[in-house]
């Protein structure tokens, strides 16, 4: 039998830590309610080995999280009980993990949890924005609406991304079609042929001994590659991890031609529209400014957002400091004060991401039609200096052999 580990705290609000063995996660939270303690954390002891498996097999996608919020959205406005309506979608779940998740979170609710507080023991399904969104919404008496602007925002997040990586699959269907061509060649083809040549004992022209030569050194130092390979991704991700590169790594995405304006497009649009959800259920701006700094997935931005909460904090207007900013476009500022003045910032926002998203969209569109002859033509170059260096050497034999 399965054994938990737990963190919870008992009435007076002192925290216990243990173990406890039982069927399943569920069982071994209401044992821990029998003892009227309120489950913080609870952690199969098998979950530290089999994490790195969970990560890739035994998640949540975000398209599920999507669908989940719309559904619940629509039977908390039909005037389903919150734990109700939790049930309900738990019996509808295939995927086994936000099964358990809605079991928790249902049985947390029942046992007098508020709903935002049961969903940020889940932060790998339910991020910091979704939370504090479903905690406005508690405040304010307005879940339902809530939860259906936030189920609005997400799909149309969703259908976003699916144009960003739409637009990202003709090329990478070409690369790795390139690659395999060119290992076909390298460790089947070439390998042949050289034999063939050095029976021959015949002077090779110059693009087939550089063919060869790759060749041979693929054969033969396949190892040395892979290692080679697997110590740059690391040394990257390493690199990557730390503050100093992940700046500018995001620096470079935003300033590289063509990616980086396509990337600064997606982080206004993601910007703007998570900026008017916030505002629209009635976050405070400075709270909403810090939660959307941690949105934008980009931390030059996210330097710039902060910097300009100092500023808000001292009592300066939000679109004063991004106007002073560089980083973000002066349409965003100007609109930003507009909604300031007329006390729309929210509608505003949502018509400034549908602006970006359309920019966005655009250029998309351009850059995958120019991409398509480009790559086009890179493959063509790469197969024709194949094909020549091998065909020059066969030509040379064969007018010998006459």
């Amino acid at each position: 039998m399965p054994v938990f580990s737990y963190t919870a705290k008992d009435l007076k609000g002192n925290y216990h830590k243990g173990e406890v063995e039982t069927a399943d996660e569920h069982q071994a939270a209401v044992i821990l309610r029998r003892k009227s303690l309120i489950v913080i954390s609870l952690k199969s002891s098998s979950e530290k080995g089999g994490s790195f498996f969970k990560q890739f097999f035994f998640r949540v996608s975000f398209n599920e999280v999507v669908i989940m919020t719309r559904q619940l959205a629509t039977m908390i406005q039909a005037g389903l009980v919150l734990s109700e309506a939790l049930d309900i979608l738990e019996e509808q779940q295939a995927n086994s993990k936000m099964k358990l998740v809605l079991r928790d979170v249902s049985t947390d609710i029942k046992g007098g949890i508020d709903f935002a507080s049961a969903l940020e023991k889940h932060p790998e399904v339910f991020p910091k924005l979704y939370v504090q969104l479903v905690r406005a919404g508690q405040a304010s008496g307005k879940l339902d609406t809530v939860l259906l602007e936030l189920a609005s925002n997400l799909e149309k997040q969703r259908d976003f991304q699916s144009k960003v990586k739409g637009a990202m699959i003709y090329p990478a269907v070409i690369l790795v079609m390139m690659l395999t061509v060119m290992m076909i060649m390298m460790f089947v083809v070439i390998p042949q042929l050289t034999k063939m040549f050095s029976d021959a004992q015949m002077q090779l022209p110059l693009p087939t001994k550089i063919v060869i030569a790759i060749a041979s050194f693929l054969i033969n130092f396949w190892w040395l590659l892979l290692i080679g390979v697997a110590g740059l991704i690391y040394g990257a991700k390493k690199f990557l991890s730390t503050p100093t590169g992940r700046l500018i790594y995001d620096n470079f995405m935003i300033t590289f031609p063509v990616v980086g304006n396509i990337s600064r497009l997606v982080i206004m649009t993601n910007f703007t529209r998570t900026l008017g959800l916030l505002v629209a259920a009635g976050i405070p701006i400075i709270d909403a400014i810090k939660i959307v700094s941690d949105v934008v997935g980009n931390s030059v931005y996210k330097k710039g957002l902060l910097e300009t909460c100092k500023g808000v904090e001292r009592g300066l207007t939000f679109s004063s400091q991004l106007l002073a900013l560089p980083l973000f476009p002066r349409i965003v500022g100007q609109m930003i004060k507009t909604g300031e003045e007329t006390g729309k910032l929210d509608d505003i926002m949502y018509r400034l991401a549908d602006y970006f998203e359309s920019e966005a969209d655009n250029i998309l569109k351009n850059s995958t039609a120019l991409v398509e002859p480009i790559t086009l033509v890179i493959l063509g170059a790469g197969v024709g200096f194949l094909v020549v260096s091998i065909i020059l050497p066969i030509y040379q034999l064969s007018t010998n052999i006459k």
